[in-house]
C-alpha cells in the first residue's frame, strides 16, 4: 500500500509543477493582436534558390566527347561546345543532358550530381549521315541535293564568305548551287556517315546575249528628230526669223505703202480681183 501511495505522489508531482509554472503565464494572443515576433514570416518569392546562396549546394561538371565540337545542353541551356574542360557549376540533383552535332545522332540522357562528388561525363556520338558545307561567292544562292531544295548560302562578312551547313544521306549525291543570271554549279559527292564534305561553288554571270533571260537589250540609236541638238537648232532658227520680222516692221521706210494705199482696179479681170470681189 505504501508503495502504491508513493507511486501516486511521484506521478502527481510533475503535474503539479507544470500547473504551477503555467499559472502565472499569460495566454498567447491570436490574430491581429499577436506580437510581430510571434507571427510566422511570409515566404519571400523573390529570394534566390538555395543553390545560388549556398556554395555547398553547387557541384562541378566536366564533359569529354568523341568527336569534339558538339553542342552541350544541360536542362535545355547551352553551356558550350565539347569538350567541357573548365568545370561548369551545377546544382546537386538530377539534370537532363543533350549533346548534338551535325552528322551524328543526338545523345539524350540524365545525370545526378551528388554533394562533394564532381560530375565527370564521357559521351560518344554515333555517326548517321554525311555533312555538306557549301560556300559561294554569291549570297543567297540556292542549294539542292538530288534535285531537292535544302537551303540558301547566307551572306558572309567582308573577311569571310557565308557557309551553309546541312546533313545529307549516306551514298552518292548530286549537289547543285544556282541563282538567277548565273551559271549553275554541279558536283557529285560521296557522303559518308560522320564525314564532312566542303564545296566552294563559284558562280559566273551568264553571257550578255539574247539567250540570257537576264540580258537587257540595249536601246536602238535615236533618230535624227529624236536628237536634242536638232530641236535646239530649229528653236534657234525660229527665234532668228521672228526677231528679223519684228525688226523689219520697226525699221520700214517712210514711203512704204500701207494696206490702205493699195488700189485695186476691179474692172481689170485678175485672180486677185476676183478673189477680192468675191
Amino acid at each position: 500500500m505504501r508503495m502504491t501511495s508513493r507511486r501516486i505522489l511521484l506521478l502527481a508531482l510533475p503535474v503539479a509543477l507544470s500547473l504551477g509554472s503555467n499559472a502565472g503565464a499569460r495566454p498567447k494572443k491570436k490574430g491581429a493582436d499577436a506580437a510581430p515576433s510571434e507571427l510566422a514570416p511570409l515566404p519571400d518569392k523573390s529570394a534566390a534558390p538555395v543553390a545560388a546562396a549556398d556554395p555547398k549546394a553547387l557541384n562541378q561538371l566536366t564533359l569529354a566527347c568523341s568527336p569534339p565540337g558538339a553542342d552541350v545542353f544541360v536542362d535545355g541551356q547551352n553551356i558550350g561546345s565539347a569538350p567541357i574542360d573548365l568545370p561548369v557549376p551545377v546544382t546537386n540533383g538530377t539534370h537532363s543532358l543533350k549533346v548534338t552535332k551535325l552528322g551524328f545522332a543526338p545523345f539524350i540522357d540524365t545525370f545526378a550530381a551528388k554533394p562533394g562528388k564532381p560530375v565527370k561525363l564521357d559521351v560518344e556520338l554515333m555517326p548517321v549521315s554525311g555533312v555538306l558545307h557549301v560556300k559561294s561567292n554569291v549570297a543567297g544562292a540556292r542549294v539542292l541535293i538530288d534535285g531537292r531544295y535544302v537551303g540558301e548560302v547566307p551572306t558572309g562578312t567582308a573577311e569571310t564568305a557565308g557557309v551553309f551547313d546541312v546533313e545529307m544521306d549516306v551514298g552518292a549525291r548530286a549537289v547543285q548551287v544556282e541563282k538567277g543570271c548565273y551559271k549553275e554549279f554541279f558536283k557529285n559527292v560521296l557522303a559518308a556517315a560522320g564525314k564532312d564534305e566542303a564545296l566552294d561553288a563559284t558562280l559566273d554571270p551568264l553571257p550578255q546575249n539574247e539567250s540570257n533571260p537576264c540580258f537587257v537589250k540595249p536601246l536602238p540609236p535615236p533618230k535624227w528628230f529624236q536628237k536634242k541638238w536638232v530641236w535646239g537648232v530649229i528653236a534657234a532658227a525660229a527665234v532668228l526669223v521672228a526677231g528679223g520680222a519684228v525688226a523689219a516692221v520697226m525699221v520700214r521706210p517712210a514711203g512704204f505703202l500701207d494696206s490702205a494705199d493699195v488700189v485695186i482696179d476691179k474692172s481689170t479681170p485678175s485672180m486677185a480681183g476676183a478673189l477680192l470681189s468675191f
